[in-house]
């Protein structure tokens, strides 16, 4: 095998191994797209919950277009969710922040996997020239 057949062989080689990555930091750049309208939804909601009486009926969201009724017992006491399946009491205003927190957090990932995200399809870019050259 020549040399320029090893070299253009090593350079497709690549070029396959980061299209894979570019296809992985896609789905999570979606992911984290994903994250962002919902908490945007949860914030949204918070507001509609302050603007509620104690005891007044309100429509919560089962999934997949179901909902079911529901009495609002406490406005002040929400159910956050800290991982592994735990939920912590929090007041609206600590419930508000945690999803603030949390935003921001997903928006820096985003920007992180957005970065990486160029730089991946930029050396796809430059790849590409070599295998062209190469043939």
């Amino acid at each position: 095998m020549s040399e320029v057949q090893s070299s253009r062989e090593e350079v497709v080689a690549e070029y396959n191994l980061l299209s894979q990555l570019l296809d992985e930091v896609r789905k999570r750049i979606d992911l984290l797209n994903a994250t962002l309208t919902e908490i945007s939804a949860s914030k949204s909601a918070l507001d509609e919950v302050q603007v509620l009486n104690e005891g007044e009926e309100l429509m919560v969201p089962l999934g997949a277009g179901v909902y079911a009724r529901a009495k609002l017992a406490s406005k002040n006491s929400m159910l956050v969710s800290i991982g592994a399946g735990l939920l912590v009491e929090r007041n609206l205003d600590e419930t508000r922040r945690t999803l603030e927190n949390k935003e921001q957090r997903i928006r820096d990932a985003l920007q992180r996997s957005l970065a990486e995200y160029q730089a991946i399809l930029n050396r796809l870019r430059e790849l590409e020239q070599k295998i062209r050259v190469t043939k």
